[in-house]
């Protein structure tokens, strides 16, 4: 039976499908189906909300990829939008072509905010008992990860509100590898020290890494 109600993968999918040349332009009243979280939404004028079912659970998964061999990758636009405060996103890198940086930058319309506004601080613990500290100030991206080639590395962050015009927080856990291929784990504090709205982000790595992405939004009820 065709209801009527069109169907998208994502809520990405979603809010690329209106407003672009040949297509439809957003109204009060739209609808539409989300496959990856199985609800259906209504747009209210200025935002979408859940129409069924009545709880859609806590944490939405939004969009997810795998990537290889890249230096680079970029959540697709509108990724963070209204629909959602804050999200949780998990990257695992699982291998590398050589030892391994990976930082992140916030992103918005496309193109990744290098503005010296990035602010971190974090501390790990290796299995070998020594203990490692890492800041930021002022730089042009966040480090979310040290990791050795052949381990790769993990890290699962909370975003703060990246859409509002308020400074961006992130925090979490990571794990990766020390120069001496000691696994560490710890927890990192980030912060966008300037009142920006960001859409994506882009992760970022100092040699060509392979692993996968996930990105889940926090329902506000």
């Amino acid at each position: 039976i065709n209801t009527g109600v069109p169907v998208f993968a994502t809520t990405t999918t979603r809010d690329a499908a209106f407003g672009g040349t040949g297509e439809k332009v957003l109204a009060e009243g739209q609808l539409a189906y989300i496959e990856a979280s199985d609800v259906v939404q209504y747009y209210n004028g200025t935002s979408w909300a859940t129409l069924a079912p009545a709880s859609a659970g806590a944490l939405v998964y939004l969009t997810g990829a795998s990537f290889s061999a890249v230096t680079s990758v970029s959540l697709a636009a509108n990724t963070f939008t209204s629909t959602y405060r804050n999200y949780k996103i998990v990257l695992h890198v699982t291998s590398a072509s050589a030892d391994m940086t990976g930082t992140m930058r916030m992103r918005a319309g496309g193109t990744d905010d290098t503005n010296g506004s990035y602010l971190a601080g974090g501390v790990q613990v290796s299995n070998g008992g020594a203990t490692v500290t890492f800041s930021g100030n002022n730089a042009t991206s966040w480090n979310i990860m040290d990791a050795q080639s052949a381990i790769g590395g993990s890290m699962s962050m909370d975003l703060i509100a990246p859409q509002l015009s308020v400074r961006t927080f992130m925090n979490g856990t990571i794990s990766d590898s020390d120069a001496t291929y000691n696994l560490t784990g710890g927890a990192a504090g980030y912060v966008f020290n300037n009142t920006t709205s960001f859409d994506a982000c882009t992760f970022i790595f100092s040699a060509t890494s392979t692993g996968v992405y996930r990105v889940y939004g926090y329902a506000d009820s």
